[in-house]
């Protein structure tokens, strides 16, 4: 090799070394950051919550007692503490104009494409029971807060004459239900069919009635049905006993198949799902929902509960929400409800 070649080489080599040990150190790579972390309550007096997250939000509505209708709205579970009661409707009509109760909202296919239908429970004023029946609220567009309008009363039409309370939907083998609860004497759980979110299909059948001693502890009471779908299987968890004490609790329905609409369909749970923690301090937990995190990976629970065994059945119920698993059975696992202040991983995806 020529002399000025290998000078060239040896010089090149010189300035790479220089250059390595130069070169400052580079950065490990960031660690994953830690899941946000929230404490319950989502809301102090929050009965009756009904939880969505849709499009990178959590919107929260609740039972106010009152002739509004409020939602909070937070990009983060956590952040539902702090959140606004943003107002969404006034109620106006004679048949249900105030003491309203048990919020839900779905988005369903209408005429003019999928829209928010927003299910409540409502009565004349001055405040009287016997007049709480069920209304419907429609969406302008896609945004869960609205503006909505007033669609309909979604009475019985053929046993318009007792009270109907918390409403919800039940999607199955492509039909539409109600799900609700009435009196007889006692508080059964019925379903209707519906022809469109709006419009009744048929009158109410029973769907459950309270049996079993812990679902008649200060009354026998069937109420507030929410649906739950896995892997082709539907359940329906319900609240059992009177809310004005600490064994208001969760039981469960697992549909069998045939007609949703007749109860030999549904299969009862002997005993309760989810039920007050005394170690915990938490009492009465029921009335509860479902939601999913934003990854869409995990499952989580919404629901009320007192922080003292003489709590009653009003608005210091506060909001609360734990993620709960499944069984290798393929039913849910809802665990125990945890207490307030425990520091809780917040949902993934966050």
């Amino acid at each position: 090799m020529p002399l000025s070649r290998k000078r060239s080489l040896l010089a090149a080599l010189a300035a790479l070394l220089i250059g390595l040990v130069a070169a400052p150190p580079q950065p490990a790579a960031a660690a994953p950051a830690a899941p946000a972390t929230f404490t319950n309550p989502l809301k102090a007096q929050g009965p009756d919550p009904w939880l969505t997250y849709y499009q990178g939000f959590y919107y929260l509505a609740t039972t106010t007692w009152t002739n509004r209708i409020t939602m909070r709205k937070s990009a983060t579970l956590g952040g539902l503490k702090t959140a606004p009661d943003t107002l969404l409707f006034t109620l106006t009509r004679p048949n249900g104009a105030g003491t309203m109760w048990a919020p839900e909202f779905f988005l369903l296919d209408g005429p003019n494409g999928k829209r928010w239908y927003f299910y409540y429970t409502a009565g004349q004023e001055p405040y009287n029971l016997g007049t709480q029946r069920i209304h419907v609220l429609e969406s302008a567009g896609l945004d869960p807060m609205g503006p909505y309008t007033f669609k309909a009363d979604l009475l019985d039409p053929a046993q318009n004459n007792t009270w109907e309370l918390d409403p919800s939907i039940l999607q199955l083998n492509g039909n539409l239900y109600l799900l609700g609860t009435f009196y007889n004497g006692s508080q059964p759980m019925f379903i209707r069919p519906l022809s469109n979110p709006w419009t009744a299909g048929g009158t109410r059948r029973t769907l459950s009635t309270p049996t079993y001693g812990w679902e008649t502890v200060g009354g026998a009471v069937n109420e507030g049905g929410e649906v739950l779908q896995r892997n082709g299987k539907t359940f329906i968890v319900y609240s059992a006993s009177h809310c004005s004490t600490p064994d208001y609790k969760l039981g469960m329905l697992t549909y069998n198949g045939g007609d949703p609409l007749l109860s030999s369909s549904w299969t009862k749970s002997p005993n309760p799902v989810f039920q007050r923690n005394n170690a915990a301090g938490v009492y009465a937990p029921g009335h509860n929902g479902f939601f999913k995190s934003p990854d869409g990976t995990e499952d989580w629970l919404v629901y009320h509960a007192n922080s003292s065994a003489s709590g009653g059945c009003d608005l210091n119920r506060s909001t609360r929400a734990q993620r709960f698993t499944w069984n290798a059975d393929g039913t849910p696992n809802f665990g125990t409800p945890v207490g307030l202040g425990v520091a809780i991983a917040g949902p993934s995806g966050e």
